[in-house]
């Protein structure tokens, strides 16, 4: 017999599908706009894209001369554009399926970050932060209009960090965080946190974690590394990014006349860069293991804070990853945003966008004026990524002594975390 108020079990059965509605209805919305639109140069790049894999294969993709550009996704993209093709075949055009898959993996955004929300603080913030991801200015001028697949990789990653932390399925985590690593390598940066969680969750959820991840990379990108590598990780793993990065330290820079850190930070520095977003929040969560959620989502957002390569869709790495650090935050920086991407996109229109522009919008360098716009957003992310950090560091690690499990080898306490109002499992690492 549940002792759960009748009142509170529906409504605990009533706001994820009040966050279902609502996603879904933006959703149509943004179909309407991928229909009615064409959107930025980076879709004549997926067209070059898919046309050297119908000639080539997703393999011999890396060595082929492209137009306008060269290949800089990773093997399983390719894989993808198989299917692309197919979709063309039937007369769904590439412009149409790429910005589809975009949008409908908002709706999973803001399914993951409702469920996730709400294990961990009240039903009412949950709520309201599945709404306001799925309403995100952001994530809607990306995926309907702009063309990448930035909002694919960041969907995955919530949804791998869900599957191994809530829903305790480490093998279907490794696989999902493995396939989002093959749609963009950005996904690294968070691989950090979800280990050590592992590692101290037991030799059993380590080992599937781990051993289903490394089997589905393989799978994905085993070919390419052995028939073309060489290409592979020059246009893959060494890639720089393009463009004049104004954005955050990097138009600090630009500002003060380019100093040496810029180019330190554009070249040698940046796998450094990349290895700091991932073992900070991974030295959270030694510390506070049940923090693995929110860490995994300061790595994305404290990736693009420092980051050392910017363009307009990056914006969506933390889109929704910023709601699970501070609500508030997650408000400001998607409207600040939202607000900048909408003038970006209008101006590379020819202020045509809110009327459904039908040509290509090419890529600009920003304005003035949206430079300033970006800094602001980019100041809102640096104040939500020190909320998150504040929310992993600031209370004091489970002293409790656990009963240990001999399943895993793990010890698990009971200890509430200071103010939060549904407690929950700990897992703590065992005493030796």
């Amino acid at each position: 017999m549940s002792l759960t108020p009748p009142r509170a079990r529906a409504h605990g059965r009533t706001a994820p599908l009040v966050v279902l509605t609502v996603a879904v209805a933006v959703l149509i919305v943004e179909l309407a706009v991928v229909k009615a639109s064409f959107g930025t140069n980076d879709i004549l790049h997926w067209q070059d894209f898919a046309g050297a894999i119908r000639q080539h294969g997703p393999v011999g993709i890396y060595g082929a001369p492209i137009p306008r550009s060269y290949y800089n996704h990773p093997p399983l993209m390719g894989y993808v554009l198989e299917v692309v093709n197919g979709l063309k075949d039937l007369g769904i055009p590439v412009r149409i399926s790429i910005r589809t898959l975009a949008s409908v993996s908002g709706v999973l955004c803001a399914l993951l970050v409702f469920v996730l929300v709400r294990k961990r603080r009240t039903e009412r913030e949950a709520l309201a932060a599945g709404i306001l991801v799925a309403v995100s200015p952001v994530l809607f001028t990306i995926s309907a209009f702009h063309g990448n697949t930035d909002p694919i990789f960041t969907m995955l990653t919530l949804g791998g960090a869900y599957l191994l932390v809530d829903r305790k399925w480490p093998g279907w985590a490794g696989a999902v965080i493995a396939i989002a690593i093959g749609v963009k390598v950005v996904v690294v940066v968070a691989v950090p946190a979800l280990l050590v969680y592992a590692a101290l969750s037991g030799r059993r959820v380590l080992t599937r974690f781990v051993g289903v991840g490394l089997i589905v990379f393989a799978i994905t990108w085993g070919p390419a590394l052995v028939f073309d590598g060489a290409h592979m990780v020059k246009h893959v793993l060494d890639y720089p990014g393009l463009g004049l990065a104004q954005w955050g330290f990097m138009q600090f820079g630009h500002w003060a006349g380019n100093p040496w850190w810029v180019h330190w930070a554009q070249q040698p520095g940046r796998l450094l860069i990349v290895a700091a977003c991932g073992v900070i929040p991974a030295l959270g969560v030694w510390r506070r293991p049940e923090s693995v959620v929110t860490a995994t989502a300061l790595a994305f957002c404290a990736f693009l804070v420092v980051s050392p390569a910017f363009a307009v869709q990056y914006l969506a790495w933390a889109a929704a990853a910023s709601f699970l650090l501070s609500f508030w935050g997650g408000v400001a920086y998607n409207l600040v945003a939202g607000i900048l991407l909408v003038q970006i996109y209008d101006r590379w229109s020819g202020n045509r966008f809110f009327g459904t522009f039908q040509g290509v919008a090419f890529y600009h360098p920003m304005t003035p004026h949206e430079v300033v716009l970006g800094m602001l957003a980019w100041g809102a992310l640096l104040l939500t990524c020190w909320a998150g950090v504040r929310r992993i560091w600031s209370e004091p690690a489970p002293s409790a002594v656990a009963e240990p499990d001999p399943r895993e080898g793990q010890a698990v306490g009971t200890v509430p975390s200071g103010d939060r109002a549904d407690a929950e499992m700990r897992v703590s690492r065992s005493p030796h």
